[in-house]
């Protein structure tokens, strides 16, 4: 628990610090953060085995993790309160799905969203932290950080869907940090052609 929260303060510790020296060096900076809906849930065995091998975890290593995902089986069964009835819905195969609850789950997500990071341009910083994403971007005007946001959008729109994950655009915010004086009011960023919340 001490580690995860650590993690966590550590990256809002590189979004606080580029945020900072943007503003002395008087650029404007930009920063989305990603909801994504049910993650843990939409992760693809196959896309997972085929990642895993990428990285080198092969022969008996891959097959034990394979094992951990495979074979797995779920139904949902309701039970009257105050009575014997019950009902129940017939076993389905799980081919999607990182099972929750142990040490394996966050370590077998990262390894499903390794390669987001390569898609995305050079420019934009990539700051990850289990199912959490948030791209943060700076530039010398709001043109250019409209434009170069939402080019880096549609990448990792395009990665999220080869990989079966979805934005949950309700909740994806956007967030302009600048000195005073730049106008901070003209800035939209969208996906799939809908335009992602500005928050202040």
């Amino acid at each position: 628990m001490y580690r995860m929260v650590w993690l966590r303060m550590a990256h809002c510790a590189v979004i606080i610090n580029e945020i900072l020296n943007n503003q002395n060096n008087k650029t404007v900076t930009g920063n989305v953060f990603c909801d994504l809906q049910k993650t843990l849930d939409t992760v693809n065995h196959d896309s997972l085995s085929n990642k895993l091998q990428y990285y080198g975890i092969k022969r008996k290593a891959k097959k034990l993790l394979e094992s951990y995902l495979q074979n797995r089986y779920q139904r949902v069964q309701i039970t009257t309160p105050g009575s014997n009835r019950m009902a129940s819905s017939t076993w389905i195969k799980i081919t999607q799905r990182v099972p929750q609850g142990s040490i394996l789950h966050p370590v077998l997500f990262l390894i499903y969203v390794n390669d987001l990071p390569k898609v995305v341009e050079p420019t934009a910083i990539r700051i990850m932290f289990a199912d959490d994403t948030s791209i943060l971007m700076k530039s010398h005007n709001n043109i250019q950080l409209q434009c170069e946001l939402n080019i880096v959008m549609s990448q990792i729109n395009k990665w999220f869907q080869d990989n079966l994950i979805t934005f949950n655009l309700e909740k994806t915010c956007f967030i302009q940090f600048s000195n005073k004086n730049t106008n901070d009011l003209d800035i939209h960023i969208n996906i799939k052609k809908k335009n992602i919340a500005t928050v202040n």
